[in-house]
């Protein structure tokens, strides 16, 4: 199967398929190889009812439509699908925060909780206190989509 080209998808509109008129066609976008060989259709029929299928071409050039979403009269619905049906399977680029938590036990002599932890501050920040793999307690991964 070859991939899909922009001069497919301008032969396809306007084509009729199991008596829908083609109004939109597109490529599927996913991370596989052969993402590109397959796109998907929006289609109406003379009652003016939707429909979206995923499509290939065979090997004459005319488009193989199956795994159909029926609409009826509601446009917006099928238009919605036409646009997200591969949402999920397009590549979305994250950044993803490493949360390394470590902890060390330190003990003080003070006249209260904050004596005692600005102490332990203060000798953290002149170097009295050094964590390291030792003291590792745990580990969190964090994601947010960056492309939203």
């Amino acid at each position: 199967m070859r991939k899909l080209t922009e001069q497919d998808l301008k032969d396809i509109v306007g084509s009729v398929i199991e008596g829908y008129r083609v109004e939109r066609v597109r490529i599927k976008y996913g991370p596989f190889d052969d993402s590109g060989c397959y796109g998907f259709i929006l289609g109406r029929n003379i009652r003016d009812e939707y429909a979206t299928w995923q499509f290939h071409l065979l090997e004459d050039g005319s488009a193989s439509a199956y795994w159909g979403h029926y609409y009826m009269e509601n446009k917006d619905a099928a238009v919605n699908d036409y646009n997200t049906r591969d949402k999920d399977a397009a590549p979305k680029r994250f950044k993803v925060a490493i949360i390394e938590t470590l902890k060390m036990d330190v003990e003080v002599e003070a006249e209260d909780q904050e004596q005692a932890e600005q102490m332990v501050a203060d000798g953290w920040k002149k170097g009295e206190y050094v964590l390291d793999a030792d003291n590792f307690m745990g580990v969190e991964f964090e994601a947010a989509c960056i492309d939203e």
